[in-house]
């Protein structure tokens, strides 16, 4: 049974009221013109609040909770006392991470209609610098079975195909060349390193980075298969909160770094 029932009648007439606007994406029967629900041709309609509008609201409000988590994630990994390269490098990636998905949040989704896509590259380049970062952990990680003058090679093509993958963005401004770095990154070059090194020392530090890999995947899996509760929480934001917990998997492991790397 609805709750609603047991509310005064004009509040019910409220309510009423709010679940059409909110099946049918118009907002004429809105009590308040203080706030309008715009229909679009976008992920979720948009909205205007007191004369603002904002695009696809929901999206770009998870898309900024990434950034908080990445945000707290850095700060946090600052307390640590002692910090060595690899805990630096995991700063770097949560920092650039951050501003990466707020600039996603904002330009790519709140106020899209404002900008044109060449405001979206400081986000997307800080991301792809944000994964090589975290590359670069791993390398340096793998030191124990690598050897050094493999850690060098790697580290040196670690960068070249950040420099090769940054040119392209450039050039095209395609959206997708960020995804594939990701997916290099990530699943041929972190995920390796990092399940070696948890098969051979059970690593916590690895078990977590593999955790953190597995959720991303999961939110990828989420993006492909198009699951939504609605269109006021799509794909789009289930994926972000994946990616959310995917960042408290990284700094948990991050956390475990000094205990175990010197």
């Amino acid at each position: 049974m609805c709750l609603c029932v047991f509310l005064p009648r004009k509040i019910q007439i409220f309510c009423f009221e709010i679940k059409i606007i909110l099946k049918s994406g118009h907002s004429e029967n809105l009590p308040s013109p203080l706030m309008e629900v715009i229909p679009t041709a976008n992920f979720q309609p948009d909205v205007s609040l007191w004369g603002l509008r904002v695009g696809e609201p929901v999206i770009a409000l998870t898309s900024v909770l990434i950034s908080l988590f990445c945000f707290y994630a850095w700060m946090r990994l600052g307390k640590i006392s002692q910090p060595n390269d690899a805990l630096r490098l995991f700063r770097v990636f949560f920092m650039l991470t951050g501003l990466s998905t707020l600039i996603g949040g904002l330009v790519g989704h709140a106020f899209l209609h404002h900008f044109s896509v060449v405001f979206k590259m400081p986000g997307w380049v800080l991301g792809m610098i944000a994964v090589s970062a975290l590359e670069q952990v791993s390398i340096m990680r793998s030191r124990s079975f690598l050897g050094r003058e493999w850690v060098r090679a790697l580290g040196w093509l670690n960068i070249a195909q950040l420099t090769v993958a940054l040119s392209v963005v450039f050039i095209t401004l395609w959206f997708p060349v960020v995804e594939i770095h990701s997916a290099f990154g990530f699943l041929l070059v972190i995920a390796p390193l990092e399940a070696r090194m948890f098969l051979k020392d059970r690593s916590a530090v690895s078990r977590f980075i593999l955790w953190g890999i597995l959720l991303l995947v999961g939110a990828v899996a989420v993006h492909i298969l198009k699951i939504s509760a609605g269109v006021w929480f799509c794909y789009f934001d289930i994926a972000h909160l994946f990616m959310c917990a995917a960042v408290w998997m990284f700094m948990t492991g991050a956390e475990r770094l000094p205990k175990y790397e010197a």
